[in-house]
């Protein structure tokens, strides 16, 4: 069996201090999420994700769409579609969430996040250093997992506009999970590649999970600070677990980052 991995950043991956601060309140997250999906699911999964983002979206659609581009190269992001505002007011948002998430639990499928908490001693750590230990941690427990399911996954990334050097670290650091060490990525087939997600459909789908888990893991994270955003959890925390690849969750590292340093805690 084969499985494809699709993957976008959650959070935020600059300093941050709270809510209300004039520069560093944007999010205390920062990581990975997206969808494990078994290789021959792939196609019919990313036509029923577009067919339930033309219906949901069809006013959007119609008369936000300015450049006039096809459905499936037009893109809600996750941040802007998983508002307080708008998980309260539209019932046809919440109900499609959750046939999406029951859609692929359905077919073998799985959600997955790995991510870090970030502290005032993480403010000073390089955001490659970050990125690279959540890419690596967050391919460790998909590894376990087709290793466990005798099965084999390659990873697909939201495209990085950071260049060349950053893409280059990346595939570096999963290429040594690969090959080094006594716990190496087995199942990996080759490091994660790149691609814009306004040509994948998959890559669109996981950029709404990691809207809606942006805001999830903050307000875990942070309850005080981001009270407001437990509707998320109210409405689809139920969905969210079901769906989930067991061993995801939030991180918590010991700064200077190391990968050893990182202990999952569940979420």
């Amino acid at each position: 069996m084969h499985y494809i991995a699709y993957l976008d950043e959650f959070g935020h991956i600059g300093p941050y201090i709270s809510r209300d601060h004039p520069r560093f309140q944007t999010s205390p997250v920062f990581g990975l999420a997206g969808l494990l999906i078994p290789a021959d699911q792939v196609r019919e999964f990313a036509i029923s994700f577009y067919k339930l983002k033309c219906h949901l979206l069809a006013w959007e659609l119609e008369h936000n769409n300015q450049e006039r581009l096809p459905p499936y190269r037009w893109e809600k992001k996750g941040a802007a579609l998983f508002t307080v505002r708008n998980v309260v007011a539209y019932r046809s948002l919440r109900r499609a969430t959750q046939c999406m998430l029951r859609h692929l639990g359905s077919i073998g499928g799985h959600m997955l996040y790995v991510g870090i908490v970030k502290t005032e001693a993480s403010a000073s750590t390089p955001a490659s250093s970050l990125f690279r230990t959540v890419l690596v941690e967050t391919v460790r427990l998909i590894d376990q997992h087709c290793q466990q399911d005798h099965a084999t996954f390659a990873v697909l990334l939201d495209e990085q506009q950071a260049g060349s050097d950053w893409r280059e670290l990346q595939v570096e650091a999963c290429t040594n999970a690969m090959f080094t060490g006594p716990d190496k990525c087995r199942a990996l087939i080759e490091p994660p590649l790149q691609a814009e997600s306004h040509l994948f459909q998959t890559l669109q789908c996981a950029d709404w999970l990691c809207g809606l888990v942006g805001r999830l893991a903050a307000h875990s994270s942070r309850p005080e600070e981001f009270a407001d955003w437990s509707v998320f959890a109210k409405n689809f925390g139920q969905s969210i677990n079901d769906a989930l690849l067991p061993g995801s969750g939030l991180l918590t590292l010991v700064w200077p980052s190391t990968e050893a340093a990182a202990r999952r805690e569940s979420a």
